[in-house]
């Protein structure tokens, strides 16, 4: 008996030889692997994956969510799990179905590198973009990443009040295809990053070149607002991209750029920069209108009486808004009584410095007039 399991155990230890000698590869369930079509019937697909028997892929586990068996011809590469090593049919048991994720991920990866262009739909607005399906991973589109086409024709009506107003005015790019490259891939993290711009002819590297080779600093420029953020405004100026800084929106204090400028809306700025490296452009929309520091002296000149509103209240006095952009200080020494927000009050001039943009001004001495 020990001398029948000693042959049997030999057996197999030459069987094993042969094979690992010939390059027969070895396969265990789980297991994904790359095999070519051989032939494709009604409700089964065979594949050679190198090993000692051919992979067969039969009913439920031929179908993905995408049905990408009924496209596949012989000579395809495809992507399969094993199932069963073998069958008693001597076949290989293998699954589309199993491995579609990871055939999804290597997709997507591959468009990566390669720069290719991916199909996706809209699914819903999320948190400063689109969230998508591309090919049943979840993926997202940044607004800043759009076709400014979608704000010019779809979205006029951008709301930028708030997230739901926003997310309510995004429904109508639901269920819509975009053509998107991958900007960001990581499989770990579960996080893909697609771009509309990117995928657009209009938005190739070199077509931004050419365009940021045409502009120069001082040149004054019409685009869409495509992004608003705490610090500024993103402008989409026909395939480049520029930012408005909060401090570049208005002469005056800005609190949020939400309360000057809507998503979608047009928008004429003056370039201050230009960054080669980033492809990206500084600019402004105070600069296309006067400095109203510029006139103060001749404007308001010391011993004037000017009208304003009270625009803020602080321990030491209270500023005044004379116009737009332009605030004179009632020190708490200079006023009559309490004063309040929105109130309006005459005053007298009492100094002028336009250098470092100062306007005194006081109630006090008007009264003692």
């Amino acid at each position: 008996m020990a001398k029948a399991r000693k042959i049997h155990n030999d057996s197999d230890v030459m069987q094993k030889l042969l094979e690992d000698s010939a390059g027969i590869r070895q396969f265990k369930p789980g297991d994904l692997v790359e095999g070519i079509v051989i032939n494709v019937a009604p409700g089964e697909v065979l594949l050679d994956v190198g090993a000692k028997s051919e992979g067969i892929v039969t009913g439920e586990e031929l179908e993905d969510s995408e049905k990408s068996y009924k496209t596949l011809n012989p000579g395809d590469k495809v992507l399969a799990s094993v199932v069963q090593s073998e069958n008693d049919q001597g076949y290989m048991v293998l699954s589309f179905k199993r491995s579609e994720k990871e055939r999804k991920w290597r997709t997507v990866e591959d468009a990566f590198k390669d720069q290719s262009t991916l199909e996706v739909k809209v699914i819903e607005y999320n948190k400063g973009g689109l969230l998508v399906d591309c090919m049943g991973l979840r993926g997202f589109v940044p607004l800043s990443h759009l076709d400014r086409v979608h704000f010019t024709n779809d979205i006029a009506k951008f709301a930028a009040g708030s997230e739901a107003e926003l997310k309510e005015s995004l429904k109508i790019l639901s269920g819509m295809e975009l053509k998107v490259k991958v900007i960001e891939v990581d499989r770990l993290k579960n996080r893909l990053v697609l771009s509309e711009k990117d995928a657009a002819v209009e938005y190739s590297d070199e077509m931004r070149k050419e365009k940021l080779a045409q502009v120069k600093e001082g040149d004054i420029l019409k685009g869409i607002v495509t992004g608003l953020m705490p610090f500024g405004i993103f402008v989409d100026l026909d395939g480049i991209e520029g930012l408005v800084h909060i401090s570049e929106i208005a002469w005056e204090k800005v609190n949020h750029p939400g309360n000057y400028y809507k998503v979608g809306e047009p928008i004429e700025v003056k370039v201050l920069g230009i960054d080669q490296e980033s492809q990206k452009l500084a600019l402004s929309v105070k600069r296309l209108t006067e400095n109203p520091w510029e006139m103060v002296g001749e404007k308001y000149p010391v011993g004037s009486i000017i009208k304003g509103e009270v625009s803020r209240v602080v321990p030491f006095g209270a500023f005044v808004t004379l116009e737009k952009g332009l605030e004179g200080l009632i020190h708490i020494s200079e006023t009559v009584g309490p004063l309040e927000v929105g109130q309006e009050v005459e005053a007298v001039v009492t100094m002028v410095d336009k250098d470092n943009q100062k306007l005194a001004l006081s109630i006090r001495q008007l009264q003692d007039k």
